[in-house]
């Protein structure tokens, strides 16, 4: 048939009703589809995307589809439709903005008498004609929509595709811009407004999008999303540890665990499936609920990315028309647009983006907690391995050091939650489903083996190889001297971790973490409440804090900072920080107050010339003033060649020198650290690198050295610096115990 009509309503007996009526006009000529009601059988009111784009592939035989909407969320689940179809279906939808009824049977008869879609959906509008001839009143027409001004093409990099992150970074580069713009695959397309609908799009790693841009500023939109999609992620945790073990156990997070065996529930409240009477008030509670919870997600790089789903249109949209249009209590609209979003994703084809509606689900809890109360793990007091259905995000980034493993059924190695408990070093399995579980545990989180009520050798065994084993905070070398082991840190849980080994001090405190992502500037009281709680469990050692390092693969939006084309070269660093110095002051001001009662030292990145450090004491001298302290210890790290090689230049405005290899390493090897294709040019051991550590401790005397990149953590490498005259070494709290045992046993 040339056109079909699709009736989408709230009410499927209306829907019902409407479609009897049309067809009393047009018999069986008419090709007619309903998409009404929600829930069981549809007998509640509401809409349902997935059931819109069902009932259009039902007409896909027809040429044109007009599609009726009544009111309300209906128009906002019929647009999510026509997003999700494919791109031969969604070129055939009609969206018509006509009266339901009236439009319905005005549309009908024309369809009926083989009148194209275009014309059927103007009969529609047209519906109303009389009896606003009738009323004297008069419609207009709304604008069409505008054309893209250009298309650019982008594979993208990340080998992940289209998840979260990357998803979240383009909604927030979008909105610095002038311009409307969309994002094309494989027939599909996605507003970029909307990081649900940009991850529903299944785009995987090494396929091509395209961006469609309109608007005065189109080019440079285009430009800044494009270097977004083709720039590869730097983050080692994401990538996916050893598959299941024989034992069908699938390793979360390194390391191992032995005790006892606590299994943990999450209280989740009833949602009210009443109405509400005052819909104002359940809209500004839903607002309410919404701000609250993306302030408890900012902050995390990763949790930062599930607050920016908080702010989708797509998830908003249809909680707050299901409220307004249907009186839907507030937490009963906003759990079913979330049960809709993730749907969506789970018909995904890939696994990875396929997991990533795991997302959306603990986001939509993070409100439900703000609305309700609950949703909380009750987290046992003492020691113990907890085992959970599935652990969130923001519980792995909040659990205690007195948690010594996790056992989850449902999780696995790509999940963010694992991404967390690898960066705080507590170990995990996933796919354990035993009910009961055992009231004892030995397990490697590596490998996957795994021992249930284990006997006290056994539970030994494993204790003895605890990568978070307490050890000493250093040992004496052969020739005498003290080689220290400190530890690198980005949030409170692996700062306790790396406590809890036995650390010497912080050697790196990564700030960025606390700034990725985030298209708002952080307050000062934010900022040193966060950094507070990062460096607390080091009270009375050393804690040596990195300023913000942005630029390059750490993006930071507030900051403005252009898309440049090789950004490892670029605006980066102290280069960045020097280009804001309200912002810079302002950040010097929160870490001295965050640092008051510690042992601080402040460390500026990326630096090359002299000038620069002296810049930044000027600043850090005004800001102890303005907080009424004496200026910490202000310190370079070494990464740029030029400032290995100009140390002595160096001297006479830094306090100490901490040598960042991993950035060092790329620059005198002149080969992108995460180049897939040039995995052996990532040698911090190669002869020229140690050859300018060296360099280095010869030309600073009596100024501290440490060294703060992943070459500390390695003991092959780690043993060529001590002999280029290194003696501290700052490492992710889980490699402290094998450096350890390597150079304890050669100074025995």
């Amino acid at each position: 048939m040339a056109t079909g009509l699709l009736l989408v309503s709230h009410s499927a007996a209306l829907a019902r009703a409407t479609a009897e009526l049309v067809r009393q006009m047009t018999g069986d000529r008419l090709a007619l589809a309903i998409a009404a009601g929600a829930g069981p059988d549809h007998a509640e009111l509401g809409t349902d995307p997935l059931a819109i784009l069902a009932a259009c592939e039902e007409l896909a035989g027809c040429e044109g589809i007009v599609v009726l909407m009544d009111l309300g969320s209906a128009v906002l689940s019929a647009e999510m439709a026509r997003d999700l179809a494919d791109d031969a279906l969604r070129a055939r939808l009609h969206l018509a903005p006509a009266p339901f009824v009236e439009g319905a049977l005005a549309a009908g008869v024309a369809a009926a008498a083989g009148q194209a879609a275009d014309r059927v959906a103007a009969e529609a509008l047209a519906g109303l004609a009389p009896k606003q001839d009738a009323l004297g009143t008069q419609e207009h027409a709304a604008p069409p929509p505008p054309a893209a001004t250009l298309t650019r093409a982008v594979t993208l990099a990340d080998p992940n595709g289209l998840h979260l992150r990357p998803a979240a970074r383009c909604v927030e580069a979008a909105a610095r811009f002038d311009a409307t713009l969309r994002l094309r695959h494989n027939g599909r397309v996605a507003p970029l407004d909307s990081p649900t609908a940009l991850m529903a799009l299944g785009a995987k790693g090494g396929t091509e999008v395209t961006i469609e841009a309109s608007g005065p500023e189109a080019e440079p939109a285009a430009a800044a999303l494009a270097a977004i999609l083709a720039e590869r992620p730097a983050e080692p945790h994401a990538e996916t540890p050893s598959k299941a073990s024989s034992g069908g156990f699938v390793p979360m997070s390194p390391g191992r665990a032995a005790g006892p065996v606590v299994a943990v529930g999450r209280a989740r409240p009833a949602v009210p499936e009443t109405t509400v009477a005052d819909r104002a008030a359940a809209l500004a509670r839903l607002d309410e609920a919404l701000a609250a919870a993306r302030a408890a997600l900012a902050g995390n790089p990763i949790l930062a990315a599930q607050a920016a789903l908080l702010a989708d249109p797509a998830l908003i949209g249809p909680a707050r028309a299901a409220i307004e249009a249907d009186g839907r209590h507030e937490a009963a609209a906003w759990r079913d647009a979330i049960a809709a979003a993730a749907a969506s994703h789970e018909a995904l084809d890939d696994p990875y983006l396929r997991a990533r509606a795991r997302d959306l689900r603990e986001a939509g809890d993070a409100v439900l907690r703000e609305l309700l109360g609950g949703f909380g793990l009750d987290l046992p007091a003492k020691p113990a391995i907890i085992a959970v259905d599935e652990l969130t995000a923001a519980e792995a980034a909040s659990l205690p050091p007195t948690i010594l493993g996790v056992l989850d059924r449902r999780g696995g190695p790509t999940s963010h939650a694992a991404i967390l408990l690898r960066a705080a070093g507590i170990p995990a399995l996933g796919g354990v489903a035993l009910d009961p579980p055992p009231s004892r545990a030995a397990f490697d989180g590596a490998t996957g083996e795994f021992v249930a009520e284990p006997d006290a050798a056994t539970e030994a065994r494993f204790r003895a190889a605890d990568l978070l084993a307490p050890g000493p905070a250093s040992v004496i070398l052969p020739g005498g001297e003290a080689l220290e082991f400190w530890a690198n840190v980005a949030g409170p849980a692996d700062a306790a971790a790396a406590a809890r080994a036995g650390a010497f001090g912080v050697g790196l405190a990564r700030t960025e973490m606390l700034f990725l992502g985030r298209a708002d500037m952080p307050g000062e009281d934010e900022q040193e409440a966060r950094v507070g709680a990062m460096i607390a469990p080091f009270r009375g050692r050393p804690v040596v804090v990195r300023l913000l390092d942005a630029g390059a693969d750490k993006p930071v939006p507030f900051l403005a900072l252009a898309s440049e084309e090789n950004p490892a070269l670029g605006v980066r660093g102290v280069r960045a920080l020097l280009r804001r110095p309200d912002f810079c002051a302002a950040h010097l001001r929160a870490l001295l107050r965050a640092g008051a009662g510690h042992d601080l030292r402040i460390m500026v990145p990326m630096v090359t010339f002299a000038a620069e450090l002296r810049a930044i004491r000027d600043l850090l001298a005004a800001a102890a003033r303005d907080v009424g302290c004496s200026p910490p210890p202000l310190g370079a790290m070494i990464e740029v060649p030029a400032a290995a090689l100009t140390v002595p230049d160096l001297l006479a405005a830094s306090d100490f020198f901490s040598i960042g290899t991993n950035d060092l390493t790329q620059y005198v090897l002149a080969a992108d650290r995460g180049h897939k294709d040039l995995p052996g040019f990532a040698d911090a051991g190669h002869p020229a690198v140690i050859g300018l550590c060296a360099r280095v401790c010869r030309d600073a005397g009596a100024v501290p050295v440490s060294v703060c990149g992943e070459a500390a953590g390695d003991p092959s490498t780690a043993r060529l610096l001590v002999e280029a005259g290194i003696r501290k070494l700052s490492m992710g709290a889980a490699r402290l115990s094998a450096l350890r045992a390597a150079f304890s046993a050669s100074a025995s």
